[in-house]
């Protein structure tokens, strides 16, 4: 392990608030791992043993279909946290995370942070609100399945996907981003098509980067007609 990760977590908001004695304990039940992309990193009903956090690279959340069909819940990257959820029950876990990228983990056993909530109840508050943060992420997709339709979808995706990223890049497949909204690649790629005409988004294999949010925000907010 090297330091580096240790001073990274210090940054993440879960763990910024400890003391550095507090954040020293808790680095030594860690430990990295590599990832590479396509890995599955946990898949559902596996017992939950353990929380990771994200040193590089991307992740897909993904509730798999019975038919084939997976849906994509979430697209976590650098800094972010998975796995938390069943740190505090131990039951199986509820969702495939598949390695959308290279990357690096740091990983966090469960009997460590059920030792560290014993000693510090205002760590579990923390996870507690990275779960709700969580959950109403999803519940905001479930939202957009339910009541918009596939163009509404996809922009809405783009919107979210390139906030606070540099040139506002979006490194994904058509086929991904298709499990994403809830549609077929076909469609989505009609819906690109249409929105790249209009000079919003610029495509190229395996990335969308977004050249113009205002112009996508107007078409979610109807101030534009939409495809």
């Amino acid at each position: 392990m090297t330091r580096n990760a240790r001073n990274y977590m210090a940054r993440i908001p879960l763990f910024a608030p400890f003391s550095p004695e507090e954040l020293d304990a808790l680095y030594a039940c860690t430990y990295e791992r590599n990832m590479t992309t396509g890995e599955m990193l946990i898949q559902r009903g596996d017992p939950g043993t353990s929380m990771m956090l994200i040193l590089a690279g991307e992740v897909r959340v993904v509730l798999p279909g019975i038919d084939g069909n997976d849906q994509d819940l979430n697209t976590l990257r650098e800094g972010a946290v998975f796995g938390e959820i069943a740190l505090f029950d131990g039951k199986p876990r509820s969702a495939d995370v598949v390695a959308a990228t290279n990357g690096r983990l740091l990983v966090l056993e469960r009997a460590s942070v059920v030792r560290l909530i014993e000693r510090d109840p205002q760590f579990a508050i923390r996870v507690i609100e990275i779960i709700c943060m969580r959950l109403r992420t999803t519940l905001a997709q479930l939202d957009s399945i339910l009541f918009q339709d596939v163009s509404q979808r996809v922009v809405t995706f783009l919107l979210q996907r390139s906030e606070g990223l540099e040139r506002a890049r979006i490194d994904t497949t058509q086929s991904a981003l298709g499990r994403a909204v809830g549609s077929t690649r076909e469609t989505v790629n009609r819906r690109l098509r249409d929105l790249e005409a209009r000079g919003l988004i610029e495509l190229t294999p395996g990335r969308i980067t977004v050249r113009d949010r205002n112009g996508l925000s107007a078409l979610l907010q109807g101030r534009s007609r939409m495809a």
